[in-house]
């Protein structure tokens, strides 16, 4: 396996933080990595991915980087934890910390992922408790994307897939068990 790596993953796969705080590229944001290559199976193949300095917690099918990505042009925080698999396939879930801005609604990020290459489908939102929870699916001629955000107070969660086409039907098969997985972490 492929050591994870952050940074192209947040510019590729969470084209979401992009459109929930617009003015990310001016200033460079901070990289800080906690922890690499964690291994947490829990006995059926998959991680416990647990944020260092995040407030939750996922199941990811692979080992796990942990970071936090501070600064830029907005001041905004992100915690996240992701994984690549030798086949290209990206799980990733971040917890976006908004530098003073209120962030976008919900119903603008999928009209923002749409383009004239990209295809935006199954998008459903509704509420579970005080959530506000949106996800979706992008497909274009190479790769899958799906996608769930999770609007907790001031606080969006953001859990991506990134997958070749030719991996299709697993990433399918096994989102939901990624999305169902979230969790906040207890408070101390």
């Amino acid at each position: 396996m492929k050591p994870f790596s952050p940074y192209p993953l947040l510019q590729t796969a969470l084209i979401a933080i992009a459109i929930v705080l617009p003015a990310i590229a001016a200033a460079e944001p901070k990289q800080e990595i906690h922890r690499v290559g964690v291994r947490a199976d829990d006995g059926s193949g998959w991680h416990l991915a647990v944020s260092t300095k995040g407030s939750f917690s996922v199941l990811l099918p692979m080992p796990f980087n942990d970071f936090t990505i501070s600064g830029g042009a907005t001041e905004e925080t992100t915690y996240g934890v992701g994984g690549k698999s030798t086949e290209g396939i990206k799980f990733a879930a971040v917890e976006l910390l908004p530098g003073g801005k209120a962030l976008p609604d919900l119903a603008s990020v999928p009209k923002s992922l749409a383009t004239a290459a990209n295809t935006v489908s199954d998008v459903s939102r509704g509420r579970k408790g005080d959530a506000d929870i949106l996800t979706l699916s992008v497909t274009n001629a190479t790769t899958v994307l799906y996608m769930r955000c999770i609007q907790l107070g001031g606080v969006r969660y953001i859990m991506t897939i990134e997958s070749p086409n030719a991996f299709r039907e697993w990433v399918a098969a096994n989102k939901d068990r990624f999305f169902d997985s979230f969790k906040l972490k207890a408070k101390s």
